[in-house]
């Protein structure tokens, strides 16, 4: 996997947008960047992918992929997330 940035995770995020993957996989691809990179990752960019990975929790946890793409946006921005 490549360096953790916010612009890394938000590029790779909108590509799997842009592919209309399910929430499962969304899910389950931050949870391996939460796994590999915990100690790395900003504290901001650590809730960004511990919400991701609870998508799969049930739908009532699940982003629209219109709120993923917003989320995306503001990651490639450098932005800090407010979930």
């Amino acid at each position: 996997m490549p360096q953790i940035t916010k612009q890394n995770i938000g590029y790779q995020l909108k590509h799997l947008i842009k592919e209309k993957k399910n929430i499962q996989l969304i899910s389950n691809w931050a949870h391996e960047w939460y796994i590999q990179y915990l100690t790395d990752a900003g504290s901001n960019l650590d809730k960004v992918l511990l919400v991701l990975i609870t998508m799969s929790a049930g739908p009532e946890f699940e982003r629209s992929y219109e709120e993923l793409n917003d989320i995306a946006d503001r990651l490639i921005a450098g932005e800090d997330v407010k979930l």
